[in-house]
């Protein structure tokens, strides 16, 4: 069961959340189709030349985290971004019109688990619904027997395209079943909604690469992160950067390792890949992003 304290914490990262929205300018990324580049060198980079890459910041920024309602104390910094500060994708309802939007700008990225396709299952795409938690579901799932290639857990993950870590749990910690199960209670099944913070520990280990054009992709529920990797190194289209999982699930809390999958996320500004659409447009969406010849 939750204690005071992790309650009176989870509270205060909640309203926090909600607050910065309102009052914090976004900094570090100003606009989604010009970003700031970090010039590169050694081994990710062709001999004797330089390589240019999107990058939104090199580190997270320090978080004050509440140690009780009288004390505050600074934390160093973790793997998690503030994302209301950065202009990173926040899980705000989007509003990009994939009629309009230029899809070409997405044609460097790849299936993240080699031969991969979409999955035949309206329920483990982008959009479907998430009862459970009174949510909706950001990103495509890679289940074995769904998506044309057998997934284990272990397996690796590679990298959708080039870009930079921004993101990457080297410290992920699982919950427990009694606190997952309260932290839907009290914050997803009683307020009607999933808050972005506890949508946040749902996802289990994640890493998070910022792409050209301001493409952000997302790899969920992984069980390991690859131990070279730190926030801030460039990566090139196929690095391993991580493996098959099932952390922040219900069976990620008990220990075990069924129904392993990777949960994979492109986000275009404030949208995920799709959002708004009917399953058969994001199927063929993503089928025009990540499968088709370019």
């Amino acid at each position: 069961m939750f204690t005071k304290k992790k309650l009176f914490l989870i509270a205060v990262l909640v309203i926090a959340g909600s607050l910065a929205t309102f009052f914090l300018v976004p900094a570090g990324i100003s606009n989604w189709n010009e970003q700031p580049t970090k010039t590169v060198t050694g081994k990710h980079a062709a001999a004797g030349e330089k390589e240019e890459i999107p990058v939104s910041v090199e580190k997270p920024l320090p978080v004050a985290v509440p140690s009780s309602p009288e004390t505050t104390v600074e934390k160093e910094p973790v793997d998690r971004p503030v994302e209301a500060e950065t202009g990173l994708p926040s899980g705000n309802s989007g509003n990009v019109n994939w009629d309009d939007f230029p899809l070409d700008k997405l044609f460097f990225l790849q299936s993240p688990i080699p031969g991969a396709g979409i999955t035949s299952r309206d329920s483990q795409l982008p959009g479907a619904p998430r009862h459970y938690r009174n949510g909706t579901h950001q990103g495509l799932d890679f289940y074995s027997g769904y998506c044309g290639v057998p997934v284990k857990f272990g397996d690796p993950v590679f990298a959708a395209g080039p870009g930079v870590v921004y993101r990457i749990d080297h410290h992920f910690e699982e919950l427990d079943p009694e606190e997952r199960e309260e932290l839907l209670s009290s914050y997803c099944r009683e307020k009607g909604e999933t808050p972005e913070e506890v949508l946040d520990l749902l996802r289990g280990r994640q890493v998070w690469l910022l792409h050209p054009h301001g493409i952000m992709t997302r790899y969920a529920h992984l069980d390991q992160v690859s131990d070279e990797l730190q926030v801030g190194d460039p990566v090139k289209k196929g690095d391993k950067i991580g493996t098959v999982g099932n952390s922040g699930t219900n069976d990620g809390a008990r220990g075990n390792h069924a129904n392993a999958h990777l949960h994979f996320e492109i986000w275009v500004g404030e949208s995920f890949l799709g959002e708004g659409l009917t399953p058969g447009e994001i199927r063929e969406i993503w089928h025009q992003v990540l499968l088709q010849e370019h």
